[in-house]
C-alpha cells in the first residue's frame, strides 16, 4: 500500500533529489579546498571509532564545534591532558560541542585502544587514524594537542596546547584572562564569539609519520593504474554500475577531486563493512591504507600522468556481457512501460522459465533494461500448486533471488544451489521510480546450471523488524530484530536492506550454549549499494542458535538522502517509507 498520496511522494523525492545534489556539491567544494585553500581550512573525512563506530565531520554539522585530542596508547603526554578534556566534555555537554580523540600511530590496535581507556575508565570515542592520511591532512604534529573545529564551515578555529601546562610558553598568553586554553575556545564558540589564537603546544612527543614515500612523485602507469583495476575499474567501465568509466587517464584526472573525497570520507568504495570483518568474507568492496594514500598522495600531485600511452585506454572490453559469462539460459522479462511521474505500486508479472527437467542453479545475473528507473526486481518461483492459488498480490510464492543496486549477480558456494522444478514459472517483482520522462525497461536474468545435483539445496530466511515507528527528527533510531534457526545448517551470504535512513547494522549468533559470535557490521548503510556479503567459509549454526540484527535510522537533517525529516517513518514498499531486513542463504546441515 502506498503511504502518501502522489503529489506528496513526488516532492518528497524530488526533495531527497535536491538535497543529496547540494551535499554532493559542498563535499565536492571541501575536498577541492582541502588541497588548494588556506592552512584553516578542514577538508572533510570520515573515520571508524575502536568500537567499529562511523564518525563523519559532515554529519556533525548540528554541533557548533568537534574538538579532537591527539590520543596513543604510548604517549605519557595524553593522561594528563585528557583528564582536563573530559572535564570539559562534562562542562560543555549542553552546548553543542562534539568531544573525539584521533589515534595517528598505526600500531595502535583497537584492542589496546579499547583496553587502555578501559582501564582509565574513560569513554570519549577515538578515531583509528592508521593510514595517518586525515591526521597529515589536519597537520597535527604532537600527542596531547587538540584542534577545534567548525562542521558547518569546515574550518579550523583552534590548534595547540589544551591549557599552560602544555604550552612552550608556561607564562600565560597576552589578552587571556586564564591559562586554560581550550576553555577559553570553547566558552567563545558557545556564545559565537571570537576565538583567541592558536597557543603553541610543547614539541615533547611528535607525532612520528611513517615514511611511505609521500614525497616521491607517484607513477601513474606503475602504481595508480593498478589499483584502480583492481579496486574501481570493475565497476566504473563502460555499461558498468558507476556513472563514469575510468577508460582514461583524462577521465580519471577530471574526477580526482570526487576521488580524493569519497576515499577520505569512506563513500567509496561502496558498501563498505568494518574493516574487523574482511576476512571472513569474499568478493567485498575495500581498499587498502596503502592504495588509499597512493591515490591521494597521486592526486594531491597534481593527478599526472608519466608515459605517452594510457594503460587504462588499452584495458580490454569484457568478452561477454555478462559478468559471470554466457549463461546456461537467458530469459527475457516482458517489456515494461514506467510513465514519466507518480507514485508507482510494486508490479507482479508471470514469466515462464520453459524447463524441460529439472536444473539445479549455482549462480544468477541481472542484466538490467533501465537502471535509472528500476529500484529493484525480485525473481520468486511458483510451482503448478502455487500457480493455481490466489493469484492476488503476485499469490502464493518463492523468493528465488533479486536485484539491487550493487547486487548485479550471485554466485552460490560449491556444491550448493537452487532447485528449479520443471513446472515452475517466475513471478517477477518490479519496483520502479519514476525519473520525469517515461521510459522502457526490458530487463533479463541469466541462469546458471549444475551439472549433477549439489549436496546441499540452498533455502533463503531473513531476521527483519517491521513493528518499528521512527520519530520524526530522529538521528538515531535503534531497532533490534532476531531470527531463530530451528535446524542445524549452514550459513553463507547475508543480504542488508533498508531505505533512504538506514545508517548503520551489525549483525550477531548467538548460540545455545550461551556463546557468541560477531558476524558482520556495516558502520555506514549505503541505500544506493545493496550489497551480498558471502562468508569465505559456511558458518555451522546449531539449532536454537538466534540471529540478531541491531542497527538504526537517521530521520534527521543531517542525513543527506532523507526526503522529510519531519516524517514518521514505517514500514512500507516506497523508499521514502523503510524497511529493517537481513536475508540469508542457509543450508540444512547433513
Amino acid at each position: 500500500m502506498v503511504i502518501y498520496n502522489c503529489a506528496t511522494a513526488a516532492k518528497a523525492r524530488v526533495i531527497a533529489q535536491m538535497k543529496l545534489a547540494r551535499y554532493l556539491l559542498l563535499l565536492l567544494v571541501y575536498s577541492a579546498g582541502a588541497s588548494s585553500s588556506t592552512s584553516r581550512d578542514v577538508g572533510d573525512f570520515a573515520l571508524l571509532d575502536q568500537n567499529g563506530a562511523f564518525h563523519h565531520l559532515a554529519r556533525y554539522a548540528n554541533q557548533k564545534a568537534v574538538v579532537l585530542l591527539v590520543y596513543s596508547t604510548k604517549s605519557t603526554e595524553v593522561s594528563p591532558a585528557l583528564e582536563t578534556f573530559e572535564a570539559l566534555q562534562g562542562k560543555y555537554a549542553e552546548n553543542s560541542i562534539k568531544f573525539l580523540m584521533i589515534d595517528p600511530l598505526p600500531t595502535d590496535s583497537r584492542v589496546a585502544i579499547a583496553t587502555s581507556l578501559s582501564e582509565h575508565k574513560h569513554q570519549i570515542p577515538v578515531l583509528i587514524d592508521s593510514s595517518q592520511m586525515v591526521s597529515k591532512s589536519l597537520g597535527v604534529a604532537t600527542y596531547g594537542e587538540v584542534l577545534v573545529i567548525d562542521p558547518q564551515r569546515m574550518l579550523l578555529l583552534y590548534r595547540g596546547a589544551i591549557d599552560d601546562k602544555f604550552s612552550v610558553h608556561p607564562v600565560r598568553q597576552e589578552g587571556l584572562s586564564t591559562g586554560e586554553f581550550l576553555d577559553e575556545v570553547l566558552s567563545a564558540v558557545s556564545i559565537d564569539g571570537p576565538v583567541i589564537n592558536d597557543v603553541p603546544m610543547v614539541q615533547r612527543d611528535r607525532v612520528n609519520y611513517e615514511d611511505k614515500g609521500s614525497d616521491a612523485l607517484v607513477s601513474y602507469t606503475r602504481q595508480v593504474v593498478p589499483v584502480l583495476e583492481r579496486r574501481c575499474v570493475g565497476c566504473h567501465r563502460e555499461g558498468g554500475v558507476a556513472p563514469w568509466a575510468m577508460n582514461s587517464h583524462h577521465m580519471v584526472k577530471g574526477w580526482a577531486p570526487m576521488i580524493r573525497e569519497t576515499l577520505l570520507t569512506m563513500r567509496m568504495p561502496p558498501g563498505q563493512i568494518d574493516s574487523a570483518f574482511i576476512d571472513k568474507f569474499v568478493d567485498i568492496h575495500f581498499v587498502t591504507d596503502e592504495e588509499k594514500e597512493l591515490l591521494v598522495n597521486w592526486i594531491d600531485q597534481g593527478a599526472l600522468p608519466d608515459a605517452e600511452s594510457d594503460p587504462l585506454v588499452r584495458i580490454p572490453a569484457d568478452s561477454s556481457e555478462w559478468a559471470l559469462g554466457e549463461p546456461d539460459l537467458v530469459i527475457e522479462f516482458p517489456p515494461q512501460e514506467i510513465p514519466a511521474t507518480g507514485v508507482l505500486d510494486y508490479k507482479f508479472v508471470p514469466v515462464e522459465i520453459g524447463l524441460d527437467r529439472d536444473q539445479w542453479v549455482r549462480a544468477y545475473e541481472f542484466d538490467i533494461g533501465d537502471k535509472s528507473s528500476l529500484h529493484h526486481v525480485v525473481a520468486y518461483t511458483q510451482d503448478a500448486k502455487q500457480q493455481r492459488q490466489n493469484q492476488s498480490g503476485g499469490g502464493s510464492r518463492t523468493n528465488f533471488g533479486g536485484y539491487a543496486p550493487g547486487r548485479e549477480y550471485v554466485s552460490f558456494d560449491e556444491n550448493t544451489g537452487i532447485l528449479l522444478q520443471e513446472d515452475m514459472r517466475f513471478m517477477v517483482q518490479f519496483h520502479y521510480t519514476t525519473i520525469g520522462k517515461p521510459v522502457v525497461d526490458v530487463t533479463r536474468i541469466g541462469l546458471y546450471f549444475h551439472d549433477v545435483p549439489p549436496e546441499f539445496p540452498l533455502q533463503r530466511t531473513a531476521v527483519m523488524d517491521g513493528e518499528f515507528v521512527i520519530p520524526p527528527g530522529a538521528e538515531d533510531f535503534e531497532v533490534v530484530a532476531k531470527a531463530v534457526i530451528a535446524t542445524d545448517s549452514y550459513l553463507y551470504n547475508i543480504a542488508p536492506h533498508m531505505h533512504y535512513r538506514g545508517k548503520r547494522v551489525k549483525y550477531r549468533a548467538e548460540f545455545p550454549d550461551g556463546t557468541r559470535e560477531d558476524l558482520l557490521s556495516i558502520p555506514n548503510f549505503q541505500h544506493s549499494w545493496q550489497m551480498i556479503y558471502k562468508l569465505r567459509e559456511p558458518m555451522f549454526l546449531p539449532a536454537g542458535t538466534v540471529i540478531v540484527a541491531e542497527g538504526a535510522f537517521d530521520n534527521s537533517n543531517l542525513n543527506p538522502l532523507n526526503p522529510d525529516p519531519a516524517q514518521e517513518v514505517r514500514w512500507g514498499d516506497q523508499v521514502w517509507d523503510e524497511m529493517f531486513i537481513a536475508w540469508m542463504r542457509v543450508s540444512e546441515a547433513k
